[in-house]
């Protein structure tokens, strides 16, 4: 074998390897550009639903937020005027309060109301000192308690009370009445029942608040 053949087998097989490597690099480029092509296509697609997705989520929670927020808005503009009407509403009700403290003041410094007020308190003062001097007179009118007697005067004490007859009392229960109670009721007695009244209390009872008024009775009535 010469060395001539020897270089063309040798360019030959070069050739032929050369050749191969540029059909499986231009079939590994092809498929590269198809595949990247592919996974573009696919990766814009998923970017795409992966974007869409996204826009729509975000469009519900912003619309969710905005309801929340408007409902927060709304609860505290409701809290603010209840709150608003309460306060007013106090501040009328003291203002009403004031005034009607002002008419009675108003009213309670007029002279006649002053003059009423001074003699309602006169009247009660000396109404009460009556009573204690009636009570005073009563205590006095009272007949002092005797020595112990012999046992004949102990069987009939001195000055006891005969036994009454049916009519004679002038009221009802007239006995177990105080002074007070039979003045109250003379008023609206006629005038023979206040008459058995002050008969009744000169021989019984004598209780000088119910005589005197007893009088006053009749001689109104006179």
């Amino acid at each position: 074998m010469t060395r001539t053949n020897q270089l063309r087998r040798s360019a030959t097989r070069l050739q032929r390897q050369g050749t191969l490597w540029f059909q499986h690099t231009r079939n590994a480029g092809e498929t590269f550009l198809v595949e990247s092509r592919d996974a573009s296509v696919t990766f814009a697609q998923d970017m795409k639903g992966a974007g869409t997705k996204l826009v729509t989520s975000a469009n519900l929670s912003t619309g969710t937020f905005a309801k929340a927020l408007r409902k927060e808005a709304l609860d505290w503009r409701t809290l603010a005027l209840q709150t608003r009407d309460a306060y007013v509403a106090a501040i009328e009700e003291r203002l009403r309060r004031a005034e009607r403290q002002a008419l009675s003041t108003r009213e309670a410094l007029k002279p006649e109301a002053v003059e009423t007020s001074v003699l309602q308190s006169a009247r009660g003062l000396l109404e009460r000192a009556q009573t204690r001097l009636d009570e005073r007179l009563d205590q006095a009118a009272k007949p002092v308690s005797a020595k112990p007697a012999s046992k004949s005067k102990a069987a009939k004490p001195k000055g006891a009370k005969a036994p009454l007859r049916k009519g004679e009392i002038p009221l009802r229960n007239y006995d177990k009445l105080t002074a007070k109670d039979v003045v109250s009721r003379l008023q609206r007695l006629s005038g023979p029942q206040a008459t058995a009244v002050l008969d009744y209390e000169r021989a019984r009872k004598k209780r000088a608040t119910v005589i005197r008024a007893a009088e006053q009775r009749l001689g109104a009535a006179g």
